[in-house]
């Protein structure tokens, strides 16, 4: 069997566990709301028939020898469905929706190249964009914390230190697999560390991110696959030169540095799970709680003596406990989902939309914004004369009461 024929079924298998874990973002039942990424859009009525279609299309990927029209129909499925709801553009459908295009636009040799290009870009960037001193000082500690419950307590100091290993450990990695030298050493490592998450994305640990597994299996799988037999650095960064390699180039290699300023959205950083992501947090009124459906009154956290008559809901975790995977990455997508609960009967000052923004390198804190029932639905008269309709600068200190 070739490796490209190899590296397409293991790919083909890690999405079909992957989608099969994240089932309810098309089907449902749901109550997190639908993102569509352009306002305005026309209905599209068979919205949820794209999942099983999306299976059947895997299929023939796997079992035909040239599946051209095939990836063509995956592309188009996955691009309709990220249009109609941009909280399903996940990291795995960019990275293996453009190696499905390799491997039928180019060459079987270029097609390896461009997979193991993605792969050394992925590496690289997710793991440089973890050098930064919010996720060395507290992201890291927060994702391990479930698991250094099961642990005897002399472990937690491994950890500590850990967090600032671990950036340079992955993007270590990632360049190690450019040279034959190095291969072998960087893909232990590779298999060190996705071993590692899935340990702590087990029962033992965080055990939420219902794709984390299928996708880290399926990342240590196809890097051995793809680097078991492979030229030297310049035959995967630049191959033959065809204009796809340079898209891909562009696309992976290049582009994330944007995400050491937080100009791009997380995806297409290579950023999951570094602590640059942007977070949402609502802010709901006692009166408009009571309207809320049973299912969403249940994901909130009432703030008590802190606030009261308020409740906290934690927009993450309300999708990664439903959907399997997070809220959209992007501020204004975020704010559309505060909107949507309009149509619960929200009334003014019901609620109120915390937004946690991208940490730049030196920060030990990320920055957060406020945005008032004004900001979101635009100006009303109150009875003091209503609030200023902009969202107002918030310090990080003032959201740890919730």
């Amino acid at each position: 069997m070739s490796q490209l024929l190899l590296t397409k079924l293991v790919i083909v298998a890690g999405l079909f566990w992957c989608l099969s874990r994240v089932r309810r973002a098309w089907r449902g039942p749901r109550s997190c709301p639908t993102v569509p990424l352009l306002q305005g859009l026309p209905h599209f009525r068979w919205e949820a028939e794209l999942y099983p279609l999306m299976f059947v299309l895997l299929t023939v990927i796997g079992a035909s020898p040239r599946p051209g029209w095939a990836v063509l129909g995956w592309v188009l499925t996955v691009a309709i469905s990220c249009l109609y709801d941009y909280s399903r553009l996940l990291p795995w459908f960019y990275q293996y929706s453009f190696m499905f295009g390799a491997m039928v636009l180019c060459s079987e040799e270029e097609a390896l190249n461009i997979c193991r290009l993605i792969n050394v870009s992925i590496y690289f960037w997710s793991g440089l964009l973890k050098a930064n001193r919010y996720f060395m000082e507290s992201a890291f500690l927060a994702l391990v914390t479930p698991l250094l419950k099961n642990l005897s307590p002399g472990w937690r100091p491994f950890f500590k230190y850990s967090a600032v290993i671990v950036p340079f450990w992955e993007a270590g990695l990632g360049l190690g697999l450019l040279f034959p030298e190095t291969r072998w050493l960087s893909i232990l490592a590779a298999v060190v560390m996705h071993g590692f998450i899935l340990l702590n994305f087990s029962s033992l640990g965080r055990g939420t991110h219902r794709t984390i597994w299928p996708w880290n299996i399926t990342m240590m799988t196809t890097t051995i696959v793809l680097f078991s037999h492979a030229g030297g650095p310049l035959d995967i960064l630049v191959g033959q030169g065809s204009p796809f390699h340079w898209l891909a180039l562009g696309l992976f290699a290049v582009l994330p540095v944007l995400g050491l300023w937080n100009r791009i959205d997380c995806i297409f950083s290579h950023a999951y799970m570094t602590g640059r992501h942007i977070l949402g947090y609502l802010h709901i009124h006692q009166r408009f709680y009571q309207k809320l459906p049973a299912e969403i009154q249940a994901e909130c956290t009432d703030l008590g003596r802190t606030q009261a008559k308020r409740y906290l809901l934690d927009l993450g975790s309300w999708y990664v406990k439903q959907l399997g995977m997070n809220p959209p990455q992007n501020e204004k997508m975020l704010v559309r989902v505060a909107r949507d609960f309009r149509r619960y009967g929200a009334g003014f000052d019901d609620l109120s939309l915390t937004v946690t923004l991208m940490p730049g390198l030196f920060s030990a804190h990320p920055p957060q914004k406020v945005y008032s029932w004004v900001a979101l639905f635009g100006a009303e008269k109150a009875a003091d004369g209503g609030v200023r309709n902009r969202a107002r600068k918030l310090k990080a200190s003032d959201l740890r009461r919730s």
